[in-house]
């Protein structure tokens, strides 16, 4: 029973060690959100994930321009150092929770700090791709 004990503790150890570190992990080093590519049906939105709202990705396109992508528009969505996370079709629950995390508002935007980002960027409001 202690030889079982101390071998899982062993494992448990090493598996911790060797697993992921935020010290190595690139994302969560710097304070901006990680890089998205979005698939749509008719163009692609590449940038920023800036926010992660229950229905819609907010992103600073390449082009500097502060837009909203529906999520059931998108036909594939991959994500830097995360991968593929949202997949036409398929259950996005589960990828929203993961990438709220990783976007550079993880608690959302409030009103006052959306017009202030908009503002940098010359808009009043964010623009549907759709």
């Amino acid at each position: 029973m202690r030889a079982n004990i101390a071998v899982a503790s062993a494992l448990l150890c090493a598996a911790c060690y060797h697993g992921p570190s935020i010290y190595r992990f690139e994302p969560v080093q710097r304070p901006n959100g990680v890089d998205a590519d979005l698939r749509l049906e008719k163009t692609r939105v590449r940038g920023e994930l800036l926010e992660v709202q229950d229905t819609a990705l907010i992103v600073l396109t390449d082009s500097a321009r502060v837009v909203s992508v529906p999520l059931r528009v998108i036909q594939a969505g991959t994500f830097d150092k995360l991968g593929t996370l949202i997949i036409e079709g398929l259950e996005l629950q589960s990828a929203v929770t993961k990438l709220r995390s990783f976007s550079r508002f993880p608690a959302g935007l409030t009103p006052a700090l959306r017009t202030r980002l908009l503002a940098v960027y010359g808009q009043t409001e964010a623009q549907v791709v759709r």
